[in-house]
């Protein structure tokens, strides 16, 4: 099977990471990517090219902008994996005076694919309510992790002795950081505990200046860090924050640090949710909280004074990941919803 992997960018995203590196894994499965350029008389040339050489087009996530591009000039099947919602991004956002236009935003290009996918069975349940398409056509197919990646190393012998909580992310709302800084203003008294916060984006800002505010000195922002340095800083938590925003969305999905950390046996901590427990238990491979600060200072406290049970759901959530969300378990579940569309075809 030649699939051709088409979009203006996002082509290099986790999510696709975890496809491409699961199908170069698999015989008698050819990837081709071009970056779409629209306007570009050569660049559309090469498109109608290979759309004759290859089975199904996919286009990545968050690219709804190239459905309607690609649809008009190929023939192929189209799988769009958009990960997100526009109009419940934008509502996660409160952004709601928004909301009308990013409905047909979703809607149209949901309605143009061949294929939907969804990374989680509440996504896709939502996909197919809210914007009224056949159920048929809409899948789920979990993130997982490129284990290649993603992988648990020796700690080093000068190691942080202190008890590490760590998070990464892009400070969007669904993540709730304003919660975590919070959460370490109510552990600010344990002397060996710390917060280690990757990343930066919307929040990013806030959550610095609460830090600030309360005068926080158990946390330590890193900023944005390389996709390769991920795993070995992933590497010196000891426990792991997921996410602990108060939307809708923060409901549906399991975020891509779940499944790294998870990849690398690191014990998780994160708020209850439908999406979430999908694929976790609570306290079997995974360790879930009220969505509120206190809970979670409690549920860090108590972790903290029990390094067997965080060692024992760590190594639950890396089986787990790895034997049923690895990259070749997804790759391989992505190809039986092509197949499976084939044949009804």
């Amino acid at each position: 099977m030649k699939i051709l992997f088409a979009g203006k960018s996002k082509l290099d995203y986790n999510r696709v990471k975890v496809i491409k590196a699961g199908l170069e894994q698999l015989i008698d499965v050819e990837v081709i990517e071009l970056k779409i350029k629209k306007g570009k008389s050569d660049n559309l040339k090469l498109l109608k090219q290979l759309d004759k050489e290859v089975d199904y087009i996919y286009i990545p996530p968050m690219r709804h902008a190239d459905v309607s591009y690609i649809k008009k000039h190929t023939n192929k099947p189209i799988v769009f994996d958009p990960l997100i919602s526009k109009y419940l991004t934008k509502a996660d956002y409160g952004q709601f005076w928004k909301l009308p236009v990013k409905y047909f935003l979703d809607k149209i290009p949901f309605s143009k694919a061949d294929i939907l996918l969804a990374d989680t069975n509440a996504h896709r349940d939502y996909f197919i309510k809210k914007f009224q398409l056949k159920t048929q056509k809409v899948h789920t197919l979990y993130i997982g992790a490129d284990t290649k990646t993603f992988f648990k190393q020796k700690k080093e012998s000068n190691a942080n002795p202190n008890f590490i909580v760590g998070f990464y992310g892009s400070f969007i709302p669904l993540q709730g950081t304003d919660k975590i800084i919070e959460t370490a203003y109510l552990l600010k008294d344990e002397k060996d505990l710390f917060f280690e916060i990757i990343g930066d984006g919307y929040t990013f800002k806030k959550a610095k200046q609460l830090a600030k505010k309360w005068n926080l000195t158990n946390i330590h922002f890193h900023g944005k860090v390389k996709y390769e340095k991920l795993s070995p800083l992933i590497n010196s938590f000891d426990l792991c924050l997921g996410i602990f925003g108060n939307s809708k969305k923060a409901d549906m999905v399991i975020p891509n640090k779940v499944y790294h950390y998870a990849s690398i046996g690191k014990c998780i901590l994160t708020k209850h949710t439908d999406g979430i427990k999908e694929l976790f238990t609570d306290q079997k491979n995974i360790v879930l909280c009220d969505n509120s600060p206190k809970d979670m200072a409690e549920k860090i406290k108590n972790l903290k004074e029990n390094p067997e049970q965080i060692k024992k759901v760590g190594l639950a959530a890396e089986k787990l990941l790895r034997i049923d969300y690895n990259e070749v378990e997804v790759a391989q579940r992505f190809l039986s919803i092509l197949k499976q569309h084939k044949s009804a075809n």
